[in-house]
Formats: structure tokens, sequence, C-alpha cells
């Protein structure tokens, strides 16, 4: 594809999708692209993976699991923060006495 070209479909890809990110699922390539993969990115970028055959838009049950899973493992990290967080302190209810320094020469 000339360079013309590919900044043409660029520039028309642009013009028919609004918003200024949008939601890519990644297509199996020849240098070890996976497929399947969904991923949120500024629309250039996206216009640009679609244009050059690396993705396609993903559908609306494809952003909506996405958007799930990152919800749960938002949720997940949260919980660990709080639990490293969390300090624990257990007083008895017995008196405590002061104990002596042992000195060195001992």
């Amino acid at each position: 594809m000339k360079l013309h070209e590919y900044y043409d479909k660029l520039k028309q890809k642009e013009a028919e999708i609004s918003g200024k990110d949008i939601y890519v699922t990644s297509l199996a390539t020849g240098d070890g692209g996976k497929a399947g993969v969904v991923t949120q990115v500024p629309k250039r970028v996206g216009c640009q993976l679609i244009v050059e055959g690396k993705a396609r838009l993903a559908s609306e049950d494809e952003v909506l699991e996405y958007l799930e899973e990152q919800e749960q493992r938002r949720a997940e990290i949260e919980s660990q923060v709080c639990a490293q967080r969390l300090q624990v302190q257990v007083v008895s209810g017995g008196r405590f006495t002061a104990r002596e320094p042992k000195s060195s020469r001992e």
C-alpha cells in the first residue's frame, strides 16, 4: 500500500468512528499477534491498527466483557491494598511491667 493510500484510509476510518477512545479486538498476525484481545486505545492508534489489519473494532458484547473483567481486576487490587494497610494491635488486659535494660557487661 502506498503511503498516500494509507493516510487516506486512516483519515476515512477516523471520520467513521466517533469518540476520543475506542475499543479494538486484536487479530492474529504473522509476527505473533494474538487474536481476541480487547484493548482500549486512543482513536488514532485504533484506526492505525484497523487500517494495518492488526485489529478490528470490538463488538458491544466484547466491550462489556472487557469492562467487567477490568472492574473485577480493579476490585481485587483494591482489596489487596486494603489488606496491606490493615494493622491489628492486640493488647492483653493485664498490666505491663517495665524491664530493666540488659547491661552489656553481664
